[in-house]
């Protein structure tokens, strides 16, 4: 690689190449590339056109080094491929290959996080379709774009038109999966008012599918009534042909609720209160169901080792174990011989490389792990953060394991994204004043220090008001309530009061309380639909639950949702295993599953406003009813408020 590195900037610096008669169209040339990119060995492919390139005619270098430049890109060598790209002369290309250099430009761009200059320079092709694959890459090119910029409406358009251009069943289905991915982002609301066109209009057609998978609520046979009853809805939908036999196959996968389930927490102890509320959830949940299963409860408070409480509990007849909820018991759990029938634990232990356990990285394990993890919502903060086009931000976190945890979370993805954080300062969380954090955040510390050596250049006292950094569009906050309320004023004190703000779901602690939360300004926040649907299906559960239980799951209602989902999640578990278009609404979010079995939420966003959370509504690709900037609607108070509860307890992660 370092010689092909060499080779690159060799081209770069020359200025001619002494003309030979040498032509480009060697089918022997092509052949032997051809073999060496079936190796996976790129660099060599671009190497045989590179020197193939310094013997040629002038007239033919830069075709040469657009083959070479395509098989840099093919191997995803994005520096050697900026080095080549510079040396190629696009006034000596014909039409179509200008068009595939502008292609090549273009996905390195996106490499790069440059979504952006990408569209830029793909708005110079304006026939894709007489490019050599009619315009499959200029398509998906666009539709990743469209996507990095957090711009699914337009990124599905792209895939749309992409979807007609393919013939194979396995990238169509690829391809549609992606539209279905795209969608899945936005809104019941954004798309019902995007869907104006009437069936069998084809882009309407997909909207409709994702609502009505939504609807079903992950309920196997509403599901699959749903999908026919769009399939006569939309005859001859593009979706008949890949994506909908998929669904319908999945959802024929989903099987009915085990017969005895296993519930293993820790009943009594510190933690009791915690296992207490998603026991609730659990058994709400199966209050709706009609299957009505067993459920047994094993205390794992005690000294006797949870591998012992999962064989007795096997011996005593469970198909399922849900639980354990703490993570050195799920790490003892993971640590034991292999296990004989599946386990949900309520949390999620390190799965990364490191630090995985063997019996974790065999993918026969039955070891599922779903918890409200803190680092989904800060890498949803993130995407939501640039989308808003916030592509500079500033952070603060609280000076523990956990915030700097979930700070790290955010800054991986989002710099991965392309955003970059100009400044992080962490605060001490039992303190009162933050103003040192945050003047330093805000730089306002040296812009105060410029002012007193000015002064003392001068000998005598000058007109000042300190100016914050400018160089930020945005705060990234992690806080609890009770920091969160002191902070806000104080970054308004500081001058920051004009920055967005954006936070996780720990800002709110789930019970509507204006008086309170009347300092939290505007800042943004996710959380999930069980606090924030205020029409849908969830707001009807909590009525009703609270109509039954009125003195139940008022503390910790985020826990209880958790036990909701545990409970209704258990047939879904295999089928989320494998990649597919079926996804699972819950309580606490819409549920996926990654490679290590571990679920990750997609959550809904808020916003505060005079105290009060409001449920924001995505309204950027459609007029909005009401003259915001968001579709405003306000969130119903879960339960009864809670008199002189400020956070509550049982709402910080269980270690």
């Amino acid at each position: 690689m370092l010689l092909l590195l060499a080779t690159l900037l060799a081209l770069t610096a020359c200025t001619s190449i002494a003309p030979q008669k040498t032509a480009p169209a060697d089918a022997e040339l092509a052949g032997e590339a051809r073999q060496l990119a079936a190796r996976g060995d790129f660099a060599g492919a671009a190497r045989l056109y590179i020197d193939k390139s310094q013997t040629a005619a002038n007239r033919y270098v830069p075709d040469l080094r657009l083959s070479a430049a395509e098989y840099l890109a093919q191997g995803a060598l994005w520096n050697d491929l900026d080095t080549i790209l510079k040396t190629i002369d696009s006034s000596q290309l014909a039409a179509e290959r200008k068009a595939r250099l502008v292609l090549l430009q273009a996905e390195l761009a996106l490499a790069r996080s440059e979504h952006d200059k990408a569209l830029q320079l793909l708005e110079q092709i304006s026939t894709p379709e007489t490019l050599a694959d009619a315009g499959q890459k200029y398509h998906r090119l666009r539709a990743q774009a469209y996507a990095m910029a957090g711009n699914p409406l337009e990124a599905t358009r792209q895939l749309v038109k992409l979807d007609d251009l393919i013939t194979g069943q396995e990238e169509s289905k690829a391809n549609q999966f992606a539209i279905w991915e795209q969608l899945s982002t936005l809104s019941d609301q954004a798309l019902t008012q995007l869907r104006t066109s009437p069936p069998p209009d084809i882009l309407s057609g997909w909207m409709e599918l994702v609502v009505l998978t939504r609807r079903s609520g992950g309920d196997s046979l509403e599901w699959s009534r749903n999908l026919e009853s769009w399939r006569h809805q939309y005859p001859q939908h593009p979706a008949e042909k890949a994506l909908l036999p998929a669904m319908l196959d999945q959802a024929a996968q989903i099987g009915p609720q085990p017969n005895q389930i296993a519930l293993l927490l820790p009943f009594s102890g510190r933690t009791r209160s915690v296992a207490a509320s998603i026991r609730d959830g659990i058994l709400a949940a199966r209050f709706r169901d009609p299957a009505q299963p067993e459920i047994r409860f094993y205390d794992t408070s005690g000294g006797t080792h949870v591998w012992s409480l999962y064989q007795q509990a096997v011996q005593d007849g469970a198909e399922i174990v849900v639980g354990p909820l703490l993570k050195e018991k799920i790490q003892q759990l993971a640590d034991s011989s292999p296990l004989t029938v599946p386990v949900l634990a309520l949390n999620q232990i390190d799965t990364s490389p490191d630090s995985i356990n063997e019996n974790l990285k065999d993918s026969d394990t039955e070891i599922y792990q779903f918890g409200l993890a803190p680092e989904d919502e800060a890498r949803q903060a993130a995407e939501r953060i640039l989308a808003d086009e916030h592509l500079q931000v500033v952070a603060m976190a609280p000076e523990n394991s956990w915030g700097q945890r979930v700070l790290e979370a955010f800054r991986n993805h989002y710099t991965d994204l392309g955003g970059n954080i100009v400044e992080t300062r962490s605060y001490v969380p039992k303190s009162a004043d933050f103003g040192e954090p945050i003047k330093s955040m805000l730089n306002l510390t040296g812009s105060t220090q410029r002012h007193r050596a000015i002064e003392r250049l001068f000998g005598e006292n000058l007109e000042f008001q300190p100016r914050r950094r400018q160089d930020a569009s945005a705060v990234f906050l992690l806080a609890f309530p009770r920091q969160a309320r002191l902070i806000q004023p104080q970054l308004r004190f500081h001058g920051a009061g004009d920055l967005p703000q954006y936070s996780t779901s720990h800002v709110f602690t789930g019970i509507q309380n204006s008086a309170l939360d009347q300092d939290m300004g505007n800042i943004q926040f996710c959380d999930i639909p069980w606090l924030l649907d205020e029409k849908g299906t969830w707001a009807g559960q909590r009525n009703q639950l609270r109509k039954l239980w009125p003195d139940r799951s008022k503390r910790y209602t985020r826990l209880f949702a958790l036990g909701i989902d545990a409970y209704r999640i258990l047939p879904w578990l295999e089928v989320l295993e494998n990649p597919g278009p079926g996804s699972f609404s819950g309580a606490t979010g819409t549920l996926s599953m990654d490679q290590q079995k571990q679920l990750h939420r997609r959550l809904k966003w808020a916003r505060f406003k005079k105290g009060i959370p409001l449920l924001l509504e995505d309204t950027r690709y459609f007029t909005p009813v009401a003259e915001t900037i968001d579709q405003e609607i306000p969130v119903a108070e879960p339960y009864p408020s809670m008199e002189g509860q400020h956070e509550p307890q049982g709402y910080r992660e269980p270690r």
